[in-house]
């Protein structure tokens, strides 16, 4: 498990962060809600908290070619 997976994500993660506040805080200040801002802090805490069993995941060389993105999925919510 690496001590530095936040570091070293910093440079695609920061840009990611900023981009979905910012669209957040649109959606907020159009309807005088916090809602959207408390699910953008909540989603990046458990990305962030999930980051570690990720990189064990892919540092173990298991091959995960065969799953199904998320993207691919009918009916997926977005």
């Amino acid at each position: 498990m690496s001590c530095c997976a936040p570091t070293r994500r910093a440079e695609t993660w920061v840009p990611a962060f900023e981009r979905d506040w910012a669209k957040a805080l649109e959606d907020a200040r159009g309807s005088f809600s916090l809602t959207p801002l408390h699910e953008v802090v909540r989603s990046w805490q458990l990305r962030v908290a999930a980051a570690p069993a990720v990189d064990a995941f892919m540092d173990s060389g298991r091959d995960e070619s065969g799953f199904v993105d998320l993207d691919d999925v009918p009916g997926r919510r977005r």
